[in-house]
């Protein structure tokens, strides 16, 4: 009986997906597989120079002799992401129920009427987290950055790209985490049609105003420094959004819009 095939070694795979900016080799989506070129059977060896990155149709073209070994190979020497700031899009689905998580903080109860968007993240007259409602259909839009408010990753109705300069980043089953070295991640996120839960991750603008969330708790951020935290905490029913923050110096022709479960002016 033929032994198992081993496991690709984790610093292998990382390789890969830095070779490949994060995305299918051919497409650039950011949801992919691990492919051999030259059939692991023939080879006997995981190696990052006969691996690549395929989403699951053009892995599947491959499988099915549809897609050759030589654009594979050109492919993974110029992948379709090497000259983007950020990957092409995969699109999760809409759902007509959304567990929204941050941390432990809950968003819930946003649509009364089942119309129009709602914002849980809102920062400086910008909405970072916002739910769409389009006939009862929900869909997310996210803008997640590092701690100098640069986008590390993206979901625009449903759409997520992500940053190539990343270190780091993989979507196992719904889980998504971004690092920026061995040990160091700054995003873990579990994303899917019908949830959203930030376990760790920072929704910052320029001035460093915003939200960062990490260990459970919803810390209030303005221009670097912690103002409040909130753990446990329920944004239900409210029209307008979860949780707000607006800087009035650094911001002072922006209105505050009324609605919201939670809402800090400095």
């Amino acid at each position: 009986m033929a032994e198992d095939r081993p496991a690709i070694p984790e610093p292998i795979k990382r390789e890969v997906r830095q070779q490949c900016c994060f995305g299918c080799a051919i497409c650039g989506m950011p949801f992919f597989q691990y492919d051999h070129i030259e059939e692991y059977a023939d080879v006997q060896e995981h190696t990052a120079d006969n691996l690549v990155l395929l989403c699951p149709n053009h892995h599947s073209a491959k499988t099915t002799k549809k897609l050759s070994k030589e654009r594979i190979r050109a492919a993974k020497q110029k992948p379709f992401n090497s000259t983007r700031p950020h990957t092409s899009g995969f699109q999760v689905e809409p759902s007509q129920e959304l567990l929204t998580l941050l941390g432990s903080n809950v968003v819930s109860g946003w649509y009364p009427n089942g119309k129009g968007d709602h914002h849980p993240i809102w920062i400086n007259g910008k909405s970072y987290f916002t739910i769409h409602s389009d006939e009862g259909w929900l869909s997310v839009s996210l803008a997640i950055t590092n701690d100098r408010g640069e986008i590390l990753l993206a979901v625009v109705r449903g759409e997520l790209m992500v940053a190539t300069g990343n270190w780091d980043y993989v979507y196992e089953g719904d889980n998504i985490k971004v690092r920026a070295g061995l040990g160091d991640i700054i995003l873990d996120m579990n994303l899917s049609d019908s949830k959203v839960e930030i376990l760790k991750g920072m929704f910052l603008d320029r001035t460093i105003d915003g939200y960062v969330i990490q260990d459970g708790a919803l810390l209030t951020i303005c221009e670097g420094q912690n103002r409040g935290v909130s753990i446990g905490g329920t944004a239900r029913a409210n029209g307008f959004g979860g949780w707000g923050i607006l800087n009035k110096k650094a911001f002072p022709d922006v209105q505050a819009p009324g609605g919201f479960g939670f809402f800090r002016s400095f």
